[in-house]
């Protein structure tokens, strides 16, 4: 008996341990999915229906943990639309429930959200209540805008979005309000945090310094700092409608640490030219490490929990979506 009662014991302490082996996952990033009112043939949902369609298609035979979405899913209020705002929000909401119906997906704002919607009421009635449901924390007074959301199965990961379409400070995010949720995030022993906003730090190579965070240096200096003080090395984001991965560094970091502003405004809105990496960089060294013209898509972010010799923390792959 005393045998068998330890082999018992032995068996439900080896159930409630971790296990010393975790498999690799990964969660998805895409963005800016809106249909061009320039062609001779406009969507009336606002949306690259079709691009979208494969897009999701693809995710649903990958499985990712979650879809990071970072803004500009549909075009807003134009004459050559039949559908208002919130009728697309609406349209995009069933095509992607219909294509990806078990995927959690956690939105943020996009220029194009607020045509239309400046105050964002449109947006909250589509998405906050399914970002409530996932079990967001929103920044105070951000309810349905600016979140952290902690991953449910690999609680030392979270990833932050980050609205920038505040009227009365666009083009900037909540710094308070982040900072306090990176001091909430360690606290609770999350290990890797990524950030997500529509937006670009930095030019990647078509919208203009006056049209991203650079139009605001300070605050966007203040932004990038906080991410460095909290160990954040990735930064998604949109806008622009090609791949770009930018590595930034500044001479005041460490010489280990680096972060990559890593742009796919690829799921089906029409594509920009490069224009490289003009504007100013105030001290900062900006270094392309991968770049794709014409082309649809989304990163696939792979994290390996063990941080296991050999292979790396994170991995981050351009999956490319065909016409």
């Amino acid at each position: 008996m005393n045998r068998m009662n330890s082999f018992l014991a032995l068996a439900v302490l080896l159930l409630l341990s971790p296990k010393l082996e975790a498999n690799p996952w990964s969660f998805a990033v895409a963005g800016d999915d809106r249909t061009d009112v320039r062609a001779a043939k406009v969507d009336p949902t606002g949306i690259h229906s079709e691009i979208l369609t494969k897009l999701m298609q693809s995710l649903s035979a990958q499985k990712p943990s979650f879809l990071l979405f970072t803004g500009d899913l549909v075009y807003g209020d134009s004459i050559r639309i039949a559908h208002a705002i919130a009728e697309q929000f609406t349209d995009w909401e069933k095509l992607v429930s219909m294509y990806a119906p078990d995927l959690v997906i956690l939105p943020v704002r996009g220029n194009h959200e607020t045509n239309g919607d400046p105050e964002g009421a449109s947006w909250l009635k589509s998405f906050e209540p399914s970002l409530t449901k996932f079990g967001v924390c929103y920044f105070p007074g951000q309810k349905g805008f600016s979140y952290y959301y902690v991953v449910p199965e690999h609680p030392n990961t979270a990833v932050i979005a980050l609205d920038q379409y505040n009227p009365a400070a666009p083009h900037q995010v909540d710094l308070k309000g982040l900072e306090a949720a990176l001091k909430e995030l360690k606290a609770k022993g999350v290990t890797n945090i990524f950030v997500y906003a529509h937006e670009e730090a930095f030019t990647s190579g078509c919208h203009p310094d006056a049209d991203n965070m650079a139009s605001h240096p300070t605050e966007r200096d203040k932004f990038l700092e906080l991410l460095r003080s909290y160990g954040c090395q990735y930064l998604f984001v949109g806008h622009d409608h090609f791949y770009d991965w930018m590595e930034i560094r500044n001479w005041r970091w460490p010489n280990d640490y680096a972060l990559n502003q890593i742009v796919a405004g690829t799921a089906g809105a029409p594509f920009y030219p490069d224009k490289t990496y003009f504007g100013s960089h105030d001290g900062y060294d900006l270094v392309r490490l991968d770049h794709k013209q014409n082309t649809y898509g989304y990163l696939l972010v792979t994290v390996n929990d063990q941080n296991k010799e050999g292979k790396k923390p994170v991995d981050v792959t351009f999956v490319p979506i065909n016409p």
